[in-house]
């Protein structure tokens, strides 16, 4: 077993190496050019949700938002980021 993060283990099923979320679930294979991020649920915030320390004076709240990433078998919270809005 490899640890990718503290969610996410790459395992060999059946010959095949497999990206697994901490729960079990076989999000898909564990490619040298997949993005495990493709694999996950994700959801699109508001960036005042990551806390009020993050853009406390709403600089370019208008620009930005926060990106969240869940696993689709038992919806815990992988990884989040900040991207920019698409004009």
């Amino acid at each position: 077993m490899k640890r990718l993060s503290s969610n996410l283990y790459v395992e060999s099923v059946n010959g095949e190496e497999l990206i697994h979320c901490r729960c079990g679930f076989a999000l898909g294979l564990a490619d040298a050019d997949a993005d495990p991020k493709k694999l996950l649920k994700v959801k699109d915030a508001d960036l005042s949700r990551a806390g009020p320390n993050v853009n406390p004076y709403a600089l370019g709240a208008r620009r930005f938002f926060l990106r969240e990433y869940y696993c689709p078998a038992c919806f815990r919270l992988i990884e989040t980021e900040v991207a920019w809005k698409k004009a």
